[in-house]
C-alpha cells in the first residue's frame, strides 16, 4: 500500500514530523509495534505507573501533530500512547496483510494494546479517531475503562459525511495550492479560536500531510455504522466533546447523542481541530472524566 504520493514527500513528511515532537516540550519515546498488518509506530509519554490512555488521531493526520498541545497536561495524568494509524501519514508502516480483505481494526488496536502489555486503558481520539475510539469499545468493552470522542464517534451516514466535508473544501480544492490549503484549514477552524496565527507549524505540517498523503490507503479501515443497542449500555464509558463553529452542520449527530443519552459538551470558540483551537478546556474535560473511573482522583 502507496501511504504517500511520492518517496520525495514521504521524507519531508517525516522530517517535519519530528521538527514538531522537538516542540512538544516533554519527555517522550518512540516506539515501533510489530502487528499481523505491519508495523504500528507510538509516541509514548507519562508515568508508566499511571493509567494507560491510547490516543488516536484522524484521517490525514499524524500524531505528532494532533496531540503536540495536549501531551504535556495529559502525560502528567497518564502513561499517553498516541499510536500513528496505520495507512495513514505518519511513521507506521503497513505490510502485504493491510488490505480490504484482511484488515481488521480492532484486532489491529488488540494487537497494539497486547504487545504494550495494556490490559485496561482509557482511549481518545478526535474526527477518524473517535470513530475508532467508539467502534472499538463496542467491540471490546471489557478492556475499555473510559472513552473521550472528539469532533466525532458513532458513524450514520458515512457517504452524508464525506459530501459535507468535501464541501467545505471547495473550490479551493480544486487548485490545491499552499494558500487555498491553508484557506480549507482555516474554514474548519472557528476564526475566534486563532489557532493557526498562535501555531503556523501546525498549520505547516497538515498543509504537507494534505499534499503528500495518498488518502485512498486509508480506505482499508472499513466504517461500521452506528448500533444504538450495541451501544446503549456503554452511556457510562463515553463522553463526546465537539466544538461550537459551525454547530449546525453537526445536527444530524447532536440528534443521534440526545437520542441515545451520551453525555457530551460543546466547547466554545472552537471548530473540527477543537483540542487545537482550545486545548485547555478539552484537557481539563478529559482529566476529569476519565480520572472518574481511576482509583485515584486527579486534581486539575
Amino acid at each position: 500500500m502507496k501511504i504517500f504520493k511520492s518517496a520525495k514527500g514521504r521524507e519531508q513528511v517525516l522530517q517535519s514530523y519530528n521538527r514538531l515532537l522537538e516542540q512538544w516540550s516533554v519527555a517522550y519515546q518512540e516506539a515501533d509495534v510489530e502487528t499481523r498488518y505491519g508495523v504500528t509506530h507510538c509516541i509514548i509519554a507519562g508515568n508508566p505507573d499511571h493509567p494507560p490512555l491510547l490516543l488516536f488521531h484522524g484521517v490525514g493526520d499524524n500524531s505528532a501533530v494532533m496531540w503536540m498541545l495536549n501531551m504535556k497536561a495529559l502525560s502528567k495524568h497518564y502513561y499517553c500512547i498516541a499510536v500513528d494509524t496505520i495507512g495513514g501519514p505518519g511513521k507506521s508502516v503497513p505490510n502485504e496483510n493491510y488490505n480490504k480483505k484482511r484488515f481488521e481494526q480492532v484486532d489491529w488496536i488488540n494487537q497494539v494494546a497486547d504487545q504494550l502489555r495494556l490490559e485496561r486503558f482509557h482511549i481518545a481520539g478526535v474526527s477518524n479517531g473517535a470513530y475508532m475510539a467508539f467502534n472499538y469499545v463496542v467491540h471490546e468493552p471489557e478492556r475499555v475503562k473510559k472513552v473521550v470522542c472528539m469532533e466525532g464517534g458513532m458513524v450514520t451516514s458515512p457517504i452524508k459525511s464525506m459530501v459535507q466535508t468535501l464541501l467545505m473544501m471547495f473550490p479551493e480544492m480544486l487548485v490545491p495550492t499552499r494558500s487555498n490549503l491553508n484557506k480549507i484549514l482555516r474554514k474548519l477552524s472557528s476564526p475566534n479560536s486563532r489557532v493557526f496565527d498562535r501555531h503556523p507549524e501546525l498549520a505547516d505540517h497538515l498543509v504537507l500531510l494534505m499534499k503528500q498523503h495518498n488518502q485512498q490507503a486509508m480506505f482499508v479501515h472499513k466504517l461500521q455504522l452506528y448500533d444504538k443497542h450495541k451501544a446503549a449500555g456503554l452511556k457510562e464509558k463515553l463522553y463526546f466533546l465537539m466544538g461550537d463553529y459551525k454547530l449546525n452542520h453537526k445536527e444530524e449527530f447532536l440528534s443521534v447523542l440526545k437520542d441515545g443519552g451520551f453525555p457530551y459538551k460543546i466547547i466554545s470558540d472552537a471548530g473540527h481541530g477543537v483540542n487545537h483551537e482550545q486545548p485547555e478546556a478539552v484537557q481539563n474535560e478529559m482529566i476529569r472524566f476519565l480520572s472518574e473511573a481511576d482509583d485515584v482522583k486527579i486534581g486539575i
